[in-house]
């Protein structure tokens, strides 16, 4: 299947009691409707990600995702082991004597599954171990419905084929990243008709700063600015105040902290936020 990149040589056909080393695990299992019966980073989880957590309130805590605790996973003897290549390849052997495992190749590779098809793949696969696959239909046609509102709503602006870039303020430095172009967020702006001067597609680099001067060098440049940063002190100087963007009005900051990889349901969540800012951005459009 694609986006696989280790399994164990048996694997349930009807899984229930599974296990989520990570985040992105997590959030496809409960995005079926499913409970894992323990999961890895489940403080963080909630703190971050959030979506339908209220799944999670019997599961039990496996430790971090580097270093889950193999003991505990023992002693719960799942049917289904869940987790990411870049994180959990190297402890595959040790699990799949614990119990069956698979492992999703989530990878910054140029060319490979970006951070949006990553989570489809995934939602469909472990869909059709758990017998979800209806379920598994709907969070993505729901999600696809959402990159398309996300997609008219830049061209209802007049934003299409302009560059429109979402970049996380390092406000003290007075720098601003950019992601991966396999990042969740990279791949979703990549689906709605917008160009980015600063894409990074590397096998490496999961992110790229972008300095004041190039900012100020592209007076078309709509900005988007993750993770809730609204109250930066960045924003308030006069060389922020300056800057063409800030002159147009072209910027709008996305409330949620999460967008490197995720779920269909958080790119859906992301496209809702990213539609929202562009439709009440006043210095939006030619």
């Amino acid at each position: 299947a694609p986006g696989i990149a280790r399994q164990s040589g048996t694997l349930p056909t009807c899984a229930q009691r599974i296990v989520s080393l990570d985040d992105l695990s997590t959030e496809i299992l409960v995005s079926l409707g499913m409970a894992p019966r323990a999961a890895a980073n489940l403080d963080s989880y909630r703190r971050y990600v959030d979506l339908h957590a209220d799944l999670l309130k019997d599961s039990q805590p496996l430790g971090s995702p580097q270093q889950p605790d193999l003991e505990a996973l023992v002693r719960l003897q799942p049917d289904l082991i869940v987790g990411v290549s870049y994180l959990h390849a190297p402890l595959f052997d040790r699990l799949r004597r614990i119990a069956p495992t698979l492992l999703f190749q989530v990878s910054l590779t140029p060319g490979s599954l970006d951070g949006v098809d990553i989570g489809a793949a995934m939602l469909q696969t472990l869909g059709r171990m758990t017998g979800r696959e209806d379920v598994a239909r709907r969070v993505l046609a729901s999600s696809a419905v959402a990159v398309r509102q996300a997609r008219a709503a830049i061209a209802g602006k007049g934003l299409a084929g302009t560059p429109v870039v979402p970049f996380y303020p390092l406000s003290r430095e007075g720098t601003f990243i950019v992601s991966n172009d396999q990042s969740m967020i990279a791949a979703l702006m990549n689906r709605l008709d917008v160009t980015n001067p600063w894409r990074l597609a590397s096998g490496h680099a999961l992110h790229r700063r972008i300095g004041v001067r190039d900012i100020a060098s592209r007076t078309d440049l709509t900005a988007l600015f993750v993770g809730g940063q609204e109250g930066a002190p960045l924003f308030k100087t006069p060389l922020w105040q300056a800057l063409p963007v800030a002159l147009a009005r072209r910027f709008a900051f996305l409330p949620h902290p999460y967008w490197t990889f995720g779920g269909p349901e958080s790119v859906a969540r992301l496209a809702g936020q990213v539609a929202e800012a562009v439709r009440a951005m006043p210095g939006a459009g030619r």
